[in-house]
């Protein structure tokens, strides 16, 4: 699988598959390999290719030989050091907390995989549940996986990282701005499209399904999560997307067939059912991209409208997102991405008597749509509006650079909420983020300084931090 958190990575995928080589979706993360590599192999005999297509062609085919190496043991190895980690989390694998030391190793074989990985870290920053004690050290398994391949599909048991939709910034539904939840998944592994003449038109498809566990310490501990995610490519430049996301059961709430009945089904407005039997807390919308050429330059618009209440089994009080983004080739060296996106996570974000306090939060698991003190969505978390502009450049050496620079308001509407994992009340603000990651003998570094300007409308206060980390893989 190819897991989320390389922005450079995806840059090379998206380009392959607005250039057509790639052909099946491509923003439901983690991915598949199997059908990245049959697309690149086919591709690999067309003459004619732009520079920039064969820079990303090398650098995928390299990542996937590594990772797809089969009947031989792989170890990996990592460590971070982080002042002051960034708060709000891009598609970008940056460090969660302030130090970390990391270890692990994998078993590929045709039908079965395990990659057990461990991190030990230090300082935690942002790492625990609302209203939970702060620890300084702790010992963790992200990133692991044990699954085996049934028919077109991997059935994994893992605590792997997940991206649903087109954003760079962030993902309204699911991002990997909280830490990855242990959880059972189902994932289609090639693309195909349907052989059926009723159903082709779809073009290729691709399903995630997944069960997750969330933390003890929150208001109902060990509230579960059912998420499903399904995307098609009707055009080959038109990738559909429709999520799903519903948080239920937990200590003290209804965990019995009938209840996931009633959530699957949509059963659960209070209009139609009672709040004592209130199955769980569900979001739920759509996304599209769409790419195009313009003056010879690849340009996309995208955009993902996620519902938090469901009316008539259908997502209702939006809030959304939206964005451009184009690349191109400069100076005979760089493959370039930039983007420009806006997010606004306040419910019914179009009218003028918006629903504050209600993206992400709810009523019964008042902790709501967050793990371990993060939430699993866009990591500016509910009631804000932030625009955001990226720069990315990558040479055929895999030298990286990416700028990011965020501004707007946090938490800017309605009464106190200490839900909020940002900041209580209202604050404008101002970022910028750069970071350099190279290729050497022992792996690739990666280097990031920041910037970030609060100001606190309601203290009426203004203040600014420097952050800054160093990265290590063993493996890029």
């Amino acid at each position: 699988m190819i897991t989320s958190g390389n922005m450079a990575l995806r840059h090379d995928i998206q380009r392959l598959a607005d250039h057509g080589v790639i052909k099946g979706p491509v923003t439901t993360w983690p991915l598949a390999w199997g059908p990245i590599i049959t697309d690149i192999r086919q591709a690999e005999k067309i003459e004619a290719l732009p520079r920039d297509v064969i820079d990303a062609m090398n650098r995928v085919s390299a990542r996937a030989r590594w990772e797809t190496r089969t009947n031989e043991l792989t170890f990996n190895a990592g460590a971070s050091m982080a002042e002051k980690p960034t708060r709000i989390r891009s598609f970008q694998n940056t460090p969660r907390e302030s130090a970390e030391i990391s270890a692990g190793v994998s078993y590929t074989s045709d039908r079965f995989a395990v990659s057990l990985n461990g991190q030990a870290v230090n300082g935690l920053s942002h790492g625990v549940a609302i209203g939970a004690p702060s620890g300084k050290n702790e010992f963790r398994a992200d990133g692991s996986m044990v699954g085996f391949v049934l028919g077109n599909y991997s059935i994994t048991g893992n605590t792997l990282d997940r991206w649903w939709g087109p954003g760079w910034d962030g993902s309204l539904i699911y991002s990997n701005n909280a830490r990855p939840m242990p959880a059972i998944s189902i994932d289609r592994n090639f693309t195909d499209a349907f052989k059926s003449k009723w159903l082709s038109w779809i073009g290729p498809w691709d399903v995630s399904m997944h069960f997750a566990k969330m933390e003890e310490a929150r208001e109902v501990p060990n509230a579960r999560i059912f998420a499903i995610r399904v995307n098609f490519k009707p055009f080959p430049s038109l990738e559909l997307g429709m999520s799903r996301i519903a948080q239920w059961c937990g200590n003290g709430r209804p965990c019995d067939l009938d209840t996931f009945v009633n959530l699957a089904t949509g059963l659960d407005n209070r209009d139609e059912i009672d709040i004592s039997d209130e199955p769980g807390n569900q979001q739920g919308g759509f996304d599209a991209r769409w790419s195009t050429t313009i003056f010879d330059r690849p340009v996309a618009l995208y955009g993902q409208y996620i519902g938090e209440d469901e009316v008539n089994r259908l997502p209702a009080d939006y809030f959304g997102l939206f964005g451009l983004e184009s690349t191109g080739f400069w100076g005979e060296r760089w493959s370039y991405r930039w983007f420009g996106e806006i997010a606004v996570t306040i419910s019914d974000f179009t009218k003028s008597n918006n629903k504050v306090n209600s993206v992400y939060n709810h009523s019964i698991y008042r902790t709501g749509l967050r793990f371990r003190g993060r939430v699993i969505g866009h990591g500016i978390d509910n009631d804000s509006r932030v625009i955001s502009t990226g720069l990315m450049l990558v040479d055929d050496e895999d030298t990286q650079w990416f700028a990011l620079f965020r501004f707007g308001a946090l938490n800017r509407a309605g009464a106190p909420d200490v839900r909020n994992s940002l900041t209580p009340t209202k604050e404008d603000i101002v970022s910028l983020d750069i970071t350099h990651s190279r290729v050497f003998k022992y792996g690739q570094i990666d280097v990031g300084l920041g910037f970030e300007q609060l100001d606190d409308i309601v203290a009426q206060e203004t203040r600014s931090d420097v952050r800054a980390y160093v990265q290590w893989r063993s493996a890029y």
